[in-house]
C-alpha cells in the first residue's frame, strides 16, 4: 500500500497509514492534542503542584487508598494475583468462556449474561418517577435553557453578521434540535412563522 512496484513510497499509501496509526494513538492516548477535550492529555486535568499537595490526604481517604503509592501499588498486585488465580482455576470449568487457538492467535470468546426481569419494585418507582415528570417540548427546553444562560447571543445570522434579527434563539433551538435529533430541518419549518422558514433556517 505504501511502497509501489518501483519501491517508491506513494504518498497517498503513506498519508492513509499515517492516518489510521495516527487515529489509533489518539484513542489509546498515546498521542494527544493540545487544548482538546475529548484528545487531550488526561492527566492535565488532574491537580498539579501546591494544590495537590493540600488536597492529596484528603483525595486519599476519598478514595481509601493509603498515603505511600508503594503500599497501593502492592495491595493492587496481591488483589489481581488472587483474581488471576481465581479465573484460572476455574476457566476449564466455565462453560461461558471459550478460548480458540485455531487461527494464528488465540481468541477469547465470552457469553453474555442473561438480563434479569425487572422486579416490580423498581417498576413502580420507574413510573412514579416518569409520573412526577411533565411532559416538555425539547424546543421548549432549549428556549428555556437559553433564557437562563444566553447562549443563542453567541450566534449571529450568516447574512446579518452586524445586527440581530428576529426571534434568532427559536431559529437556533430549532436547527440545534434538527442537527442532534438527525431528522433534518423538514418537521420544524413553518412558513408562518417568520424565524422557522426555510429560509431564515
Amino acid at each position: 500500500l505504501v511502497i509501489n512496484k518501483e519501491k517508491h513510497i506513494t504518498r497517498r499509501g503513506y498519508t492513509l497509514c499515517f492516518l489510521s496509526k495516527l487515529q489509533a494513538s489518539l484513542r489509546r492516548r498515546d498521542v494527544y492534542v493540545t487544548g482538546s477535550n475529548r484528545w487531550g492529555d488526561p492527566r492535565a486535568r488532574l491537580l498539579q503542584g501546591a494544590d495537590w499537595q493540600a488536597n492529596r490526604i484528603k483525595v486519599y481517604r476519598s478514595l481509601g487508598h493509603p498515603t505511600d503509592p508503594q503500599e497501593a501499588i502492592k495491595s493492587l498486585g496481591h488483589q489481581l494475583d488472587s483474581r488471576y488465580r481465581q479465573v484460572a482455576a476455574r476457566l476449564c470449568e466455565n462453560e461461558a468462556v471459550e478460548l480458540d487457538v485455531s487461527g494464528p492467535k488465540p481468541r477469547l470468546t465470552i457469553s453474555p449474561l442473561a438480563s434479569l426481569d425487572e422486579p416490580d419494585s423498581l417498576k413502580r418507582l420507574s413510573k412514579m418517577i416518569s409520573d412526577l415528570l411533565p411532559p416538555v417540548d425539547l424546543t421548549e427546553l432549549l428556549l428555556e435553557i437559553n433564557a437562563h444562560t444566553g447562549f443563542a447571543d453567541e450566534f449571529f445570522h450568516a447574512s446579518e453578521a452586524s445586527a440581530r434579527v428576529d426571534d434568532l434563539p427559536v431559529s437556533i433551538s430549532a436547527v440545534l434540535m434538527a442537527e442532534a435529533c438527525n431528522i433534518g430541518l423538514e418537521p420544524l419549518i413553518r412558513s408562518n412563522v417568520p424565524a422557522l422558514t426555510r429560509h431564515r433556517l
